[in-house]
């Protein structure tokens, strides 16, 4: 018995069940248990926890009404104030559930460090320490949460989900590591709010990691912390599943596949900013002013500056913009291109027309013979015309 008592769980039980029994002959009380004992501890040995054996032997109340039953003796008689407090009961279960559910997402959300959150949090955990009072206080007993309908329906649900996996024997195995890992997601949690500078959420994560590391093993004897176990595991799990997010956001950017995309408005050439513009016509030479336009009429602005204070910063389609420069005077608009234009290259001459030359017959006037002087001969172009010119017959003086 003395090594059997050396098990907290299983003294736990066997107190409960002692208690169940309260109102037979004690001879008879101490019988029942030294057999019962033995019994426990090698269900227990073989389960390997608490749980395991309320799940074989039913729950302390409910085995010592059962050995009442067997023993011919009638089921203890309720008093008023042992009867289940079944408004109470259901306020404790409803709070550890929201307490439960709002860690649960507090822990998702912690990637944000809203404190939107927080206070949902908070407020549940608020709403959580009447329910505690309750209970440590003995206003709620297990066999009044556990008379609650929405209970019973959670747990056998619960306890279904473990027996469809395929070794239940080894999830239960991992519990131990299991105490380690939740403290190690809580721990992450806290230094990735330090980074933050969120220092709200680093108290609140402080807190858990205190509640877990007081009542972790505790809970195993006292269930009664389980109102407080249960949402502490829901926010470690939060907190894993917010940190698995941010490790693959970290990796997909890492990798390549984020990238930031910034838009910046004006014209570009090959991914250069464009600031002006200049254009020459066929021969080379400045068009001193032109406005562009797209295909749908939008006009193509980029940021044009000049030294007027009426002329400062535009957003302007008119090129070429104003040339400035700045030198010992200060700020001077410079008039023309800053560069010679090259002759476009590849120009199209457009072709020369080139009128057809006729060749006017020329007419021989009459040649006078002069002894003394032999004046020049000078021939007229003469125009085409569609009459022609007869010569005239030579006259030669005798």
């Amino acid at each position: 018995m003395n090594d059997i008592v050396t098990r907290p769980e299983v003294a736990e039980y066997l107190r409960r069940v002692r208690a169940g029994l309260t109102g037979l002959p004690d001879e008879e009380v101490a019988e029942v248990m030294e057999d019962l004992a033995p019994h426990v501890d090698e269900v227990y040995a073989e389960a390997g926890s608490l749980e395991a054996v309320v799940d074989r032997l039913g729950t302390p109340e409910e085995y010592a009404a059962e050995l009442r039953r067997a023993g011919g003796y009638p089921v203890a008689q309720d008093t008023q104030a042992e009867r289940p407090r079944t408004w109470r009961a259901r306020y404790v279960v409803w709070a550890a559930a929201g307490a439960t559910v709002a860690a649960g997402l507090s822990g998702v959300l912690s990637e944000r460090y809203d404190e939107e959150a927080l206070a949902v949090a908070l407020l549940c955990g608020l709403a959580l320490l009447p329910a505690l009072w309750l209970v440590f206080a003995g206003m709620v007993r297990r066999v009044d949460v556990e008379s609650v309908p929405e209970y019973r329906l959670a747990r056998d649900q619960a306890r279904r989900a473990v027996r469809r996996l395929p070794s239940p024997e080894r999830v239960r195995a991992l519990a131990p590591g299991w105490r380690v890992a939740r403290l190690l997601l809580v721990a992450l949690g806290c230094a990735a709010a330090v980074r933050a500078d969120a220092g709200l959420w680093m108290v609140a994560l402080l807190g858990a990691a205190g509640v877990l590391l007081w009542a972790g093993r505790r809970v195993a004897v006292d269930r009664r912390l389980l109102l407080v176990v249960v949402p502490a595991n829901a926010l470690a799990i939060g907190l894993g599943l917010s940190l698995a997010v941010q490790a693959v956001d970290a990796s997909g950017r890492d990798n390549g596949y984020y990238y930031p995309v910034s838009v910046s408005t004006g014209l570009s050439y090959n991914g250069e900013p464009l600031g002006n513009l200049y254009a020459v016509d066929g021969e080379g030479k400045e068009i001193p002013e032109f406005y562009l336009y797209d295909e749908h009429g939008i006009p193509l602005n980029v940021y044009q500056y000049g030294c007027s204070p009426t002329n400062g910063e535009l957003f302007d389609n008119r090129f070429p913009a104003p040339n400035t420069v700045y030198g010992p005077d200060g700020c001077v608009e410079q008039p023309g291109m800053p560069f010679i234009p090259l002759p476009p290259n590849g120009t199209t001459t457009a072709p020369t027309t080139t009128a057809p030359t006729t060749t006017a017959p020329t007419s021989t006037g009459p040649t006078t013979t002069v002894p003394t002087t032999t004046g020049p001969t000078s021939a007229a172009p003469t125009s085409t015309a569609s009459v022609t010119t007869t010569p005239s017959p030579t006259t030669t003086k005798g």
